[in-house]
């Protein structure tokens, strides 16, 4: 008969050698390199292995193509009174300009101003053969090294794209003075709309967070928290979905990452990427909602913005996201489903549990440590990191400036000036906030036993 102690010994090194064990490179990397390989072959099955299966433009297209141009044509031949331009200011209010005013050709016409009358122009037939091959290799090129930024130089995806875009424009200047490519001017094809909406967000953004207690984020990380896993998960992916929509998925992604990761360890739990998971993936699948939601849908409408207003964009991608996210749910609870329904039999069971309100003994033992943690903190008076459910004056203040900036974006105002605006005001009021209400730090210093210092002069 063996001692206790030898087999937990026994134990204690089976564990140590499973968490040693790497896993292989063909299991980290070849699920990815199956799925790149299967994007390329079924590009060369649909458009032929050198692009000569592509199939012409549609009638439609073509007559797309025309109006566009002609529309073009007339805007470059409106006049315009100098004046009236320097008296209206930079920006060029609401697209909404009545039939008096000049409607949607007039509104066009201000906004080409703004935008130093910025068109784009297809000059793909420009290009030689040389041009076209060598372009796609360097465009694949940066391709697999945003997609593997650490198999190289370990410069991070912001520095492999920034190196991808000036790599590019010297080289477009190398062809153009080769003769293999067309005339090309790198200012014109910056477009600051994209940029200015950016900026306006990510203001909003972190300004939100920056209210810290009392405000909006700090109700939104009390709402996150659940004693059930599921249930924790589905709130994650309800919040990171609304918010990539309303906001921006780069900025929701960002500063929720860390309230996940909190959340897991006072949870205690074991494995969090399904959490950070369900954060990720529907921040994505939320983003395609609003023009709003990602940098791809904000260059998409800054290019044909006269066209596409906020809620028509929206209320034609309801239900491709709606699709989206019920998809990505299931898929999330059916493949982490060990984690996410702890003692659970199988999937029959996991339905049981999410629509009939069952729970497993583990899942009981979750809840009732939970209850207790929350008593636990009541009585040591850490009231503050429980939450007693009441809004503060400042959240509903955020929530109706947030509300606020989503009506102008619906009545069709400039975004980029709406964001940007918006995160202006809440700029001024955190500032107010942390200046007349929040607690001032404690900048005590003390010595090796404890006693605090005197405060130093400042001369």
């Amino acid at each position: 008969m063996t001692s206790p102690l030898v087999d937990i010994e026994r134990n204690e090194g089976s564990n140590r050698e499973n968490v040693m064990k790497k896993a292989s490179s063909l299991r980290t990397w070849g699920p990815a390199m199956i799925a790149v390989a299967g994007v390329i072959v079924l590009n060369g099955a649909l458009l032929g292995p050198f692009g000569n299966r592509v199939p012409a433009l549609s009638d439609r297209h073509l007559k797309a193509r025309r109006l566009g141009g002609e529309r073009i044509a007339k805007i470059s031949e409106l006049e315009h009174d100098e004046l009236a331009d320097f008296k209206r200011g930079a920006s060029f209010g609401s697209r909404n300009l009545s039939e008096e005013e000049g409607g949607v050709m007039e509104y066009t016409r201000r906004r080409h101003r703004v935008l130093n009358e910025y068109t784009h122009v297809d000059v793909s037939d420009q290009f030689t053969s040389f041009g076209k091959w060598t372009v796609s290799l360097i465009y694949f090129a940066f391709w697999v090294f945003l997609m593997f930024p650490n198999w190289f130089l370990p410069i991070g995806r912001p520095g492999i794209a920034l190196g991808g875009g000036l790599s590019m424009v010297v080289y477009r200047f190398i062809l153009e003075q080769t003769g293999h490519g067309p005339y090309f001017d790198a200012e014109k094809v910056i477009i600051m709309e994209p940029l200015f909406l950016l900026f306006g967000l990510m203001l909003t953004t972190v300004y939100l967070e920056k209210m810290e207690r009392g405000g909006l984020f700090d109700k939104l990380r009390e709402s996150l928290d659940d004693p059930v896993n599921w249930k924790r998960a589905a709130k994650i992916m309800a919040m990171s979905t609304i918010g990539s929509a309303a906001v921006m998925n780069d900025s929701v992604v960002l500063i929720f990452s860390g309230v996940v990761v909190d959340l897991c360890v006072r949870n205690k739990v074991a494995d969090s990427l399904p959490y950070l998971l369900s954060l990720a993936t529907t921040a994505n699948t939320g983003s395609a909602l609003t023009m709003t939601g990602n940098p791809q849908n904000i260059l998409i409408v800054s290019l044909a913005y006269d066209d596409i207003s906020w809620v028509e964009f929206a209320s034609n991608m309801v239900l491709p996201v709606l699709a989206s996210t019920v998809l990505n749910t299931i898929m999330m609870f059916v493949y982490y489903g060990s984690e996410l329904f702890p003692g659970s039999s199988g999937l029959f069971e996991n339905l049981g549990i999410m629509f009939a309100g069952n729970r497993t003994p583990e899942m009981l033992a979750q809840e009732h440590a939970y209850y207790a943690r929350q008593a636990a903190a009541k009585e040591a008076g850490y009231d503050d990191d429980v939450g007693d459910g009441s809004w503060s004056v400042w959240s509903r203040l955020q929530v109706i400036i947030v509300v606020g900036f989503l009506i102008f974006f619906a009545l069709g105002y400039d975004v980029c000036v709406t964001s940007i605006c918006a995160g202006a005001i809440l700029m001024v009021v955190a500032s107010y906030k942390r200046q007349h209400y929040d607690p001032r730090p404690d900048r005590t210093e003390y010595d090796a036993e404890g006693n605090p210092l005197p405060p130093k002069k400042v001369y």
